[in-house]
């Protein structure tokens, strides 16, 4: 899978913003309010490809959490971003 271009991740104080510009003429954004983590996932696939186990091997390393809680927690993710069109098709 892979996140759509037009996304980028602000730091607004101690929350994570991700925005998504339309691209289109109209002046259209949207943003979708991330935790540090969820974050910390997107910023580290931007703009290339990526599977479902890459994100859970990256929440286990960088947070040395089980694989179970891990998998859970990314499918969570998945789930919301999908629900927002946030993936390229």
């Amino acid at each position: 899978m892979k996140l759509k271009d037009n996304l980028t991740i602000r730091k607004i104080g101690d929350e994570y913003m991700m925005v998504s510009e339309s691209g289109s003429g109209l002046d259209y954004t949207r943003v979708i309010s991330l935790n540090k983590t969820a974050a910390y996932l997107v910023q580290e696939v931007h703009q290339k490809e990526f599977t479902k186990e890459e994100w859970v091997e990256l929440l286990i390393d960088k947070y040395d959490v089980d694989k179970e809680k891990a998998e859970t927690d990314v499918q969570a993710l998945i789930d919301k971003l999908a629900k927002e069109g946030l993936f390229d098709e």
